[in-house]
């Protein structure tokens, strides 16, 4: 049996304001001004062993240059999948500020590239690696959503499939499910360390082994779906290292 953590919170000016939801439920900080402020959301799946069989997951997100739909950042909470046996609970997540700050300056050339769409050319280091047929589900199962939701496809950038592949690696190898890497970079600035001029979100998650449980998970939590179903992102990286399951997905505008 296991349960699944979720959780949101916002970052607004260095101030964070948290409040307790009725029934007992776990605190979700809540922005002290708008609502475009970005969010941060984190699942981990709790089971009888650590890593391998406790999947988690987690997102975070950048607000656009423009005013556009939220989304939400991390900390290191812990949630988990939600499958057959599951039962959700609220946690909380976080936001970077920083990162919508940053959004000012875009590069109205930057395109996509389409050719990385398989994903197949991301293989790190770490014994883990990526999956390319697992990744490309990943990015098919994303557009299904957006087309339910009327949202235009993603396309697979090979900049942000690059951040997502090394963060993964990077969470196995140090055994850590975070949007903060140990050295402080945040997801931000990873994506802009790789070129990428207008980072959007990132969705993390741990112990999932399939494309189909991981999306499950993102999807039954609001945080992650409203990264995945923000309709203004326009590009898409993925990156998994099965040592472990640790997933990302790093999205763009």
């Amino acid at each position: 049996m296991f349960s699944v953590l979720v959780g949101v919170a916002v970052a607004a000016g260095g101030h964070l304001l948290w409040l307790r939801p009725p029934g007992g439920e776990s605190p979700v900080a809540l922005p002290d001004r708008s609502a475009d402020d970005p969010f941060n959301g984190s699942i981990r799946r709790s089971g009888p062993n650590p890593a391998s069989s406790a999947p988690v997951t987690e997102s975070t997100s950048a607000a656009p240059t423009q005013p556009s739909s939220t989304s939400p950042e991390t900390q290191q909470s812990p949630p988990t999948s939600e499958q057959t046996t599951e039962s959700p609970t609220l946690d909380s997540p976080s936001s970077s500020e920083s990162s919508s700050s940053q959004q000012d300056q875009p590069d109205p050339t930057t395109t996509t590239d389409p050719g990385t769409t398989s994903q197949s050319s991301r293989t790190e280091s770490s014994s883990g690696g990526s999956s390319p047929s697992s990744t490309a589900r990943v990015v098919d199962l994303v557009n299904d959503e957006r087309a339910d939701a009327g949202c235009p496809a993603v396309t697979v950038d090979s900049r942000l499939t690059r951040a997502a592949q090394k963060h993964s690696d990077d969470m196995a190898r140090r055994e850590y499910l975070s949007h903060t890497s140990p050295d402080g970079r945040t997801f931000d600035e990873r994506i802009r360390d790789e070129g990428y001029p207008r980072p959007a979100a990132e969705n993390i998650a741990m112990g999932l082994s399939s494309p189909e449980a991981v999306m499950d998970a993102w999807m039954s939590s609001d945080g992650h779906r409203r990264n995945i179903l923000n309709c203004d992102i326009t590009t898409i990286g993925v990156g998994v290292n099965s040592d472990g399951w640790y997933w990302t997905q790093n999205f763009g505008y």
